[in-house]
């Protein structure tokens, strides 16, 4: 022993397989023999454990094996550190496993799970894993993990519940057996208690499964009774399961009215001790009075005369369905309000068109009735060029207003002034800026002003486009 102890005192640090810490410092030979000598007798005592029990460092790559592990996965004991984990892992578990292995590198201990490993033999094994993290100065440092082979228990499990499908004509075929072959009897005796024990197991996982949904459900048996209830039925009902079960009809929960006009549309008679339909919608009184909708579903339970049903309280859906069926029909009747009142704007706005349209024919029509034929005289007895080129002007200034050009330039741009549409009109007769500017007795440079406007609440600026050109094209 004191060679043994020696011999390994030389080592600079002592690192254990399961926990990957070194010790403090090499003054402590003593203590670290005593750790190598207590971690062998946990190696021996790991390597008896028919259990796998397995580091893996946080990259994923195997750190330590005990002998059921490396017997389990066929690695040599030189080489499975070469080893990632997921080279075992069946290809269908792996995103799973991985997953598993992520949460223990956040600190997280995973609860029990299944998954399918790759043996030596080519094989797929089921094991059970347990994980936790391994942490070194508060930080993980790799993953501890231990599995447990359950293939036999998982395939024996498959094979019960599959036992439940065949368990009718097994007994068919026994009870047969029984009365052709009487010296079979012991045996048929034995089977049916294993047949018992497995109906017994099956029977239980159904309740648990009965209880823990979260619908409330009922199975009434042949004679209309209700024979078993759960949780959620005591909740929707406040019924308790001792004040229904064996004592009260079905129908008796649910409406009549809903129930019997069911009976009716199905059969054309009644009948309360059928159901209406496979599932239907009806109304239910608890048992304080209160009425709730429901929406019921039945089916026939194989092999017997009895029914499962479950209720789904839809009294919430229908009075927020109804509140949304009001505010639709509120909407309908608004939009047809706006619309005729869209039609009697409509109707408004046609006819004070027309009206403007009417004024404006007035208006034209007085000015060359009534003015035009003067200006014609004036013309006729004017002296002096300047005086006729006012009353041209005149002439001009009234043709424009009574012009379609005029009214689409006020109506298109109704930022406009008079002057700069007295403008327009000129440029689009052809005329200069010194033409424009003697008729309307205005220097050049307000001729050009009123043109820089005008192009530019014509969009022009900046265009390489004729003024005399675009006012053409309005008309």
């Amino acid at each position: 022993m004191e060679s043994t102890r020696a011999k390994k005192s030389s080592s600079q640090t002592f690192v254990s397989p399961l926990s990957g810490k070194p010790e403090d410092s090499q003054e402590q030979t003593l203590a670290r023999q005593d750790a190598i000598d207590i971690n062998a007798a946990c190696r021996e005592i790991l390597d008896t454990v028919n259990d796998g029990v397995y580091k893996i460092n946080t990259k994923g790559f195997f750190t330590y094996l005990n002998s059921t592990a490396l017997r389990r996965t066929g690695l040599p004991p030189e080489h499975y550190r070469n080893c990632h984990y997921l080279d075992l892992i069946a290809p269908d578990d792996q995103k799973y496993v991985r997953e598993r292995f992520e949460n223990v590198m956040r600190g997280e201990e995973n609860p029990p799970y299944d998954a399918s490993i790759l043996g030596s033999d080519g094989k797929e094994y089921v094991v059970e894993v347990k994980s936790k993290p391994i942490f070194e100065s508060g930080r993980v440092a790799g993953m501890l993990g231990i599995s447990r082979d359950v293939t036999v228990r998982r395939h024996a499990e498959s094979m019960v519940l599959n036992a439940k499908a065949m368990l009718e004509r097994m007994v068919e075929q026994r009870t047969q057996e029984l009365a052709k072959k009487s010296a079979r009897l012991e045996q048929e005796i034995h089977h049916g208690k294993i047949v018992a024990e497995r109906l017994r197991e099956s029977d239980d996982r159904y309740r648990a499964i009965f209880e823990n949904t979260g619908t409330a459900m009922m199975i009434v048996a042949e004679n209309a009774l209700i024979a078993l209830v759960n949780a959620e039925f005591e909740k929707m009902s406040g019924y308790t399961r001792r004040e229904v079960e064996g004592k009260i009809h079905w129908n008796k929960f649910l409406s009549q009215g809903s129930i019997r006009q069911g009976n009716c549309r199905q059969n054309g008679r009644e009948d309360e001790d059928e159901f209406p339909a496979t599932q239907f919608e009806c109304q239910a009184v608890d048992k304080y009075g209160q009425i709730r909708d429901i929406l019921a579903t039945t089916a026939v339970i194989p092999g017997t005369m009895e029914r499962i049903v479950s209720l789904l309280d839809t009294t919430e859906r229908k009075r927020a369905m109804e509140i949304i069926q009001k505010r639709e029909e509120d909407l309908k009747a608004k939009t047809i309000e706006l619309e005729e009142l869209n039609a009697a704007l409509k109707v408004l706005l046609k006819n004070r068109e027309e009206d403007r349209r009417e004024l404006e024919e007035r208006v034209s029509s007085s000015l060359r009735e009534l003015v035009i034929p003067y200006l014609e005289r004036l013309k006729k007895n004017a002296v002096g060029v300047r005086q006729k080129s006012r009353i041209h002007v005149i002439e001009s200034n009234l043709k424009v207003i009574t012009s379609p050009f005029a009214r689409k330039l006020t109506s298109r741009l109704l930022n406009l002034t008079p002057r700069e549409i007295e403008v327009a009109n000129f440029i689009k007769e052809g005329r200069t800026t010194k033409e424009i500017a003697e008729i309307m007795d205005v220097s050049k440079s307000a001729i050009d002003t009123h043109r820089h406007h005008i192009r530019k609440k014509l969009g022009l600026k900046n265009k390489k486009m004729n003024m005399r050109s675009y006012l053409h094209s309005l008309g």
